[in-house]
C-alpha cells in the first residue's frame, strides 16, 4: 500500500466517525430527518409542558424522561453542527439547554444550615415492593440509617411480621412504636410513641398518624396514590388530603411516600407549592429512585430513570440534609431520607399555606419522655377506637375480622387482622 493510499484510508475512516472534523462528514439523509424529528418532538413537549402540564401525552412524558433527552440532544447538537447542519444544531442546542436549566438547582451547592443542639428528627420514606418477601434485607436497610420516623409502602402482611421481629432491637433498646394499615399495605415506625389517627383509603391511601416527639407533635402522612385511574384521578385525591386533612394541622407537617409522579408532574407542583421538598431543599442532583431493580438483556443493571419517591415538610421545619440511598434492599424503589430539625422563626418571614401557622416546639409543650424499656416492641393498633375506616369489598365496615390479638401499649388486647400475635 502506498504512502498515499495509506492516507486517503485514515481519511475515509476518520469522515466515518460519528464526530468527524468540519466539512470531512455529511450527516446522511435519513439521520437528517429523524434527527430533525427528534429535535421537533423535544422542542414541542418543552414549549407546551408550561401552558397544558400533564393534559397532553407529549408534555407529560417530556417531564418523566426530560433528564436523559440530554444523552441524545447533546450529541445530536454536536454531530449536527460539525456537519455544518446550524438549524438543526440550534433546535437540539436550545432544548438541551432548557433542560439543564430547569435542573441546575439540583446540582447548586447548598448553604450549610447549623443543627440544633436537640430535635433532629431522621425521617425515611421507603417502597419495599409488594413483590420482595426479604425482610431481612429490608432490614439491612432500615437498620443502617435508624430512621427515627419511618414511612413503609407496599408492605404486605407477612413481610411485615418478619419485619417487625427482625427491627426489635432497631434503636439500642429503645421501644420501637409502630402502626400498619393492613388494607392499605402501609406502616410507620418510629423511635418516638405514634398516634394513629385515620386510614384514608380515598385520598391517595393516606395513612395518618401523630408523632409525639420531645419537642411537640408532628403531623404524619404516609401516601401511596395508586397509578390506576391516571394522573388526574391521583391529582384529585392529593388535592382533597391537602386542603381538607394536610393544611389544616396547626403542627408541623410531614408528607411522604411514593407519589408515582416525579419533580416535575402537575401533582408534584400542587404540593411544593404548599410544602417544602427535602430533596430540593438539602438533597443534591437527581435523586432517581425508581426502578431500582431493573436488568438490561438480563444481565446489565439499568440506574433509576424517576424521582417518583418524595419527602415534604411544612415551614415550621428546615432540611439539614437529603438524598437517595443506593441499596434498594431487593425492592424496586430506592428509599429517600431526610434529616429535618426545628426551623427558628425570622420576624416577618412568609409562610405557605394554613399548615405553617405558628411556631414550632411551642413555648410550652408538655410531652412524655421516652425511655428505654428493654427490647420488647411496642404494638400500636393500627386504627384507634372511633376512627372511621374504609371497609373491604364485601364486608360492612362494623362487620367481623378474622384473625389473631395484637398487644398494645397497654397491655390490652385488639383485633388487627391476623397480622401479629
Amino acid at each position: 500500500m502506498t504512502a498515499d493510499g495509506g492516507r486517503s484510508g485514515a481519511r475515509a475512516a476518520l469522515a466515518r466517525a460519528p464526530f468527524a472534523p468540519r466539512g470531512l462528514r455529511a450527516m446522511p439523509p435519513r439521520v437528517h430527518r429523524a434527527a430533525w424529528a427528534f429535535a421537533a418532538i423535544v422542542l414541542a413537549g418543552l414549549a407546551l409542558r408550561p401552558r397544558f402540564g400533564d393534559e397532553l401525552v407529549l408534555t407529560r412524558y417530556t417531564g418523566y424522561v426530560m433528564p436523559w433527552l440530554l444523552a441524545g440532544l447533546l450529541p445530536g447538537a454536536a454531530w449536527a453542527w460539525r456537519a455544518r447542519r446550524r438549524a438543526l444544531a440550534a433546535v437540539l442546542g436550545v432544548s438541551a439547554a432548557a433542560i439543564a436549566v430547569a435542573h441546575a438547582p439540583l446540582f447548586r451547592p447548598r448553604p450549610a444550615i447549623a443543627a440544633p443542639a436537640a430535635g433532629t428528627l431522621r425521617v425515611m420514606s421507603y417502597n419495599t415492593w409488594s413483590r420482595n418477601g426479604d425482610a431481612r434485607r429490608i432490614a439491612g436497610v432500615i437498620r443502617a440509617q435508624a430512621p427515627d420516623v419511618l414511612l413503609l409502602q407496599e408492605i404486605p402482611p407477612p413481610v411485615f411480621e418478619r419485619l417487625v421481629d427482625a427491627l426489635r432491637d432497631l434503636y439500642g433498646g429503645s421501644t420501637v412504636h409502630f402502626t400498619y394499615e393492613p388494607e392499605l399495605q402501609q406502616a410507620v415506625l418510629s423511635r418516638h410513641p405514634l398516634e394513629p389517627r385515620a386510614s384514608l383509603a380515598d385520598k391517595g391511601q393516606a395513612q395518618h398518624v401523630v408523632v409525639r416527639s420531645p419537642a411537640g407533635p408532628i403531623a404524619v402522612f404516609n401516601v401511596h396514590p395508586l397509578r390506576t385511574g391516571g394522573w388526574r384521578h391521583r391529582y384529585r385525591q392529593i388535592a382533597a388530603l391537602l386542603e381538607e386533612d394536610v393544611l389544616p394541622e396547626r403542627s408541623p407537617v410531614i408528607l411522604g411516600g411514593d407519589f408515582n409522579v416525579n419533580d416535575r408532574a402537575e401533582l408534584y407542583r400542587l404540593v411544593a407549592s404548599r410544602l417544602e421538598n427535602a430533596h430540593d431543599a438539602a438533597g443534591f442532583g437527581f435523586g432517581f429512585t425508581y426502578p431500582a431493580a431493573v436488568r438490561v438483556l438480563a444481565a446489565l443493571p439499568a440506574p433509576p430513570m424517576a424521582r417518583i419517591d418524595h419527602l415534604f415538610f411544612s415551614a415550621q421545619l428546615v432540611a439539614l440534609r437529603a438524598g437517595t440511598l443506593a441499596d434498594s434492599g431487593g425492592s424496586d424503589h430506592r428509599p429517600v431520607f431526610a434529616v429535618l430539625a426545628p426551623r427558628q422563626p425570622v420576624s416577618g418571614e412568609p409562610r405557605r399555606g394554613t399548615a405553617q401557622h405558628g411556631t414550632w416546639p411551642p413555648p410550652s409543650t408538655s410531652t412524655p419522655s421516652v425511655a428505654a424499656r428493654g427490647s420488647a416492641l411496642t404494638a400500636i393498633p393500627a386504627t384507634p377506637r372511633g376512627t372511621r375506616r374504609r371497609a373491604r369489598p364485601g364486608r360492612s365496615p362494623g362487620g367481623p375480622r378474622r384473625g389473631r390479638a395484637r398487644r398494645t401499649e397497654r397491655g390490652g388486647t385488639q383485633d388487627e387482622g391476623g397480622l401479629l400475635p
